[in-house]
């Protein structure tokens, strides 16, 4: 906080006790008292005050001058007594009554302080001191237009008063009006130069403004001025670290700590500026040294739950947002990092108590809406979390994350318009993107067309992902004579994945810290030739930064299935059964590319389980089932499902959605009743909840049938069911979402297990469940028979889509 001061004492040289001098008369001894007083030299005064008293022991002035270094030592109750005695001999003097008030004024007690101004001020009108003293004492009471007053009174008595002109700076500082604050403190330093309170609050003040860097240069001036001052090493901490430089801060912060161990704020900030530089482990440590000074922070409570969240600590991160609302219960952030965790523990129905008690302490706040309407997503809630997501965007109009998350959540509507859906995605670039794009692109790649290419992925799933599945696949066998591969990776974390396709490409670079604007300009240093996202509309993604166009030619692939909607997206890679020509091509603004085999390359886990014999054959029933998102099980699906399991005597459907929904009691009992509307009763369901991959694969080993979901089909899970000899019935729709199926059970030559119906759809499962002998041959078959099929040829896709690459490389030359 900025530092509060009343008066400045003002320097003059010693005078040295003459020697053989002789005796001073009373008025002499005072006169030579009070010039070592103002020299500093408070004990030989004090000495010569005594003297003057036992000559005269009512001098008023010399009882007061002591009182006056009774307090300059802290001695407040001695100080009081002296003065009050002076003011008894003498009440006529203004200056009396203005040392009283010092005095009132520094035990807080500023109605007395007050009173002995005014009677200070009615002695002496034009007395400087007093109308800044009675304006100090305003400014604590909160009254800044009277404070102001008071100051420009002692400013009109005395216009050289650079005291007064600080004091004004930190009321108009108070009041929000920060040009003139700062006018007064550069008024204050004009007269005082060396006024370390000045610059010090100077700098506070440029901090409001939004002007760091400013701000820096000014506490630097304090810190000439008092190097050892801990306040001004911490905000200037503060500064760099809102100017983007946290190894800067932390040296600060160090530095704080050094001068005073024991100073919580500055462990504190410490530990955030850790946390900016991605050193959890250290900001962790400093986030408890902090505790163990101020064990009831809520602030430091909150960040250390961040802190620990992110190290995936997260039952010890519950317990810091716990403590942290707890000693604040208004503290919305804490309410809504704890409705994430739980979140992602899949209890939702508590996660959704902590969202809705963060909205009603503050309903604009658009983060909330966005991570409710996502838990309400998982939950099937399709129309909720679309509403919610609006409601965020309404809140927020640049709130790209819940735009994304709205488009995503779109997919799930049964029945929409793909029209509708295509100009939902125009809109996020119009809305986000398009006030990015430079106006004429300028790249200074080298354009000779058959040179090595450098190519650049863009993903936050370099790791245990289904989109991991099958961009291994091309990083394990891209040819490095022709193309040179750059990673970007926007994933905090690392695991025995990202470490072997770390192995596969010549750069690696985490850009999980950087903004967009710096990632693509890196980008842009690379001489990226051909950009690659790999995310689209899914969480993390870095489409603003493919806004920017840092690489000639962009490409979106594998992670989204849709269009972004970029302008500055060039193509989108797909095949011919999930966007037919004369289908998507209208409803895409990338130009689409479609591979000539299949649109997928799956590598499945190193240690999958072995295909078991048909579970039928021990259940003497059938049991169909899914491992889809629970959002993917609309009323259509589940009447579907229920005509199934009706025309299938003795058969079952279990359920294992890829996400936490079933552990959280209250949602599976929803899901239960929900089955029930549709006549499925609970003896009828497996319901199974998420297991660690690769082993949530033994939930294969009871299903004898997979039917897929639709509007939006599976993809990773249709793989991993056909790896493990599973079939997988799907239905068929106009979208790239509904025709994932088509497009892999085509490749894998299973057309008889594709249905254009929902009619189709249930007549093919009966006629499966009651063809026993099809089901053991192609549960062990299927393996085989993926294995040599394009689905799994690396090689062979690789270069499909090196032809593709190059294509487009040489069209960019051909055109610059």
């Amino acid at each position: 906080m900025p530092k509060k001061r009343s008066t400045k004492k003002k320097k003059s040289t010693q005078i040295p006790y003459p020697k053989n001098q002789p005796p001073l008369n009373t008025l002499q001894a005072l006169e030579r008292a009070m010039q070592y007083h103002q020299a500093g030299d408070l004990q030989s005064a004090q000495a010569l005050y005594h003297q003057v008293l036992q000559a005269e022991p009512n001098q008023s002035e010399a009882i007061h001058l002591l009182g006056v270094i009774a307090a300059q030592v802290g001695d407040n109750q001695t100080a009081l007594d002296l003065i009050q005695k002076a003011i008894q001999i003498n009440d006529s003097i203004p200056n009396f009554h203005n040392s009283l008030g010092n005095v009132l004024w520094s035990q807080g007690k500023f109605t007395e302080a007050a009173n002995c101004y005014q009677r200070s001020l009615a002695l002496n009108p034009h007395f400087t001191e007093a109308h800044n003293g009675l304006g100090n004492v305003l400014k604590e009471q909160g009254k800044w237009i009277d404070a102001a007053d008071s100051y420009q009174r002692a400013l009109c008595s005395n216009p050289n008063y650079a005291e007064a002109y600080y004091n004004l700076g930190n009321v108009r500082r108070e009041q929000g009006l920060l040009p003139e604050a700062i006018i007064c403190y550069q008024r204050a330093l004009a007269l005082e130069p060396n006024h370390f309170e000045a610059y010090y609050n100077w700098a506070i003040a440029l901090m409001k403004q939004g002007k760091p860097a400013e701000a820096v240069l000014q506490f630097k001036n304090a810190l000439a001025l008092a190097p050892h001052d801990i306040e001004v090493h911490n905000h200037l901490g503060i500064a760099l670290l809102e100017q983007g430089k946290p190894a800067e801060a932390v040296d600060r912060f160090q530095r704080a700590i050094a001068l005073n161990p024991d100073n919580a704020e500055a462990h504190y900030n410490l530990g955030t500026a850790y946390d900016k530089r991605g050193k959890l482990t250290e900001a962790i440590a400093s986030y408890q040294k902090a505790l163990t000074i101020n064990p009831n922070d809520a602030p430091t409570h909150y960040n250390l739950g961040i802190a620990l969240h992110q190290q995936g600590h997260k039952t010890e991160s519950i317990a810091h947002y716990q403590k942290a609302i707890a000693l604040n219960p208004e503290h919305v952030e804490a309410h809504n990092n704890l409705g994430i965790i739980l979140s992602e523990q899949g209890k939702l129905t508590e996660a959704i108590a902590c969202y809705e008690r963060a909205l009603a302490l503050n309903p604009n706040y658009a983060q909330v809406y966005n991570h409710l309407a996502g838990v309400l997503l998982n939950q099937g809630e399709i129309d909720q979390a679309i509403t919610h997501y609006r409601r965020a965007l309404a809140l927020k109009p640049s709130f790209t994350t819940a735009h994304t998350g709205l488009l995503l959540a779109l997919h799930y509507v049964e029945g929409l318009e793909p029209t509708t859906l295509f100009s939902e995605h125009q809109r996020f670039n119009e809305q986000h993107a398009k006030p990015l794009t430079p106006s004429s692109p300028r790249h200074l790649n080298d354009k000779h067309p058959q040179r090595r290419i450098k190519l650049g992925y863009v993903s936050p799933d370099f790791r245990q992902h289904p989109v991991a599945h099958f961009i291994e696949p091309v990083l394990a066998h891209h040819n490095h004579t022709q193309f040179e591969i750059f990673c970007y990776d926007n994933h905090g974390k690392t695991d025995k994945i990202t470490q072997r396709l770390q192995q596969s490409v010549e750069h690696w670079i985490n850009c999980v810290t950087l903004t967009d604007e710096a990632l693509a300009s890196l980008i842009k240093q690379d001489q990226i030739d051909i950009l690659i996202d790999l995310a689209g509309h899914t969480n993390d993604n870095r489409l603003l930064v493919f806004a920017r166009k840092p690489a000639p030619v962009q490409v979106t692939y594998l992670g989204y299935p849709n269009t972004t909607g970029l302008t500055t997206i060039d193509y989108r890679i797909t095949d011919q059964y999930r966007d037919p020509e004369g289908l998507a091509d209208e409803l895409s603004t990338e130009t689409l590319i479609r591979m000539p085999e299949t649109y997928y390359c799956y590598r499945p886990y190193d240690d999958t389980p072995p295909v078991n014999d048909l579970p039928a054959h021990q259940n003497d029933a059938i049991t169909f089932g899914t491992l889809n998102n629970y959002v993917k099980l609309n009323p259509k699906m589940l009447t579907l499902w229920a005509e199934i399991l009706q025309a299938v005597p003795g058969s079952k459907l279990l359920l294992k959605p890829s996400n936490q929904i079933l552990n959280d009691p209250s949602a599976r009992q929803a899901i239960e009743k929900q089955f029930m509307t549709v006549d499925i009763q609970p003896t009828q369901l497996i319901l199974e909840e998420i297991t660690p991959s690769p082993s949530h694969l033994k939930s294969y080993h009871q299903l004898d049938i997979a039917l897929d979901t639709y509007p939006f089909n599976g993809g990773t899970t249709t793989c991993e069911a056909l790896w493990m000899g599973v079939p997988v019935i799907t239905l068929v729709g106009q979208t790239h979402t509904a025709r994932m199926g088509i497009s892999l059970l085509s490749t894998l030559g299973l057309t008889e297990l594709i249905a254009h119906s929902p009619k189709d759809y249930v007549e093919l499962a009966i006629k499966l469940a009651n063809d026993r002998a099809y089901l053991q041959n192609l549960r062990e078959s299927l393996r085989d028979r993926m294995q040599t099929s394009p689905l799994m040829d690396g090689p062979s896709y690789t270069h499909h889509l090196e032809t593709a690459y190059r294509k487009m490389w040489e069209k960019w030359c051909d055109l610059s």
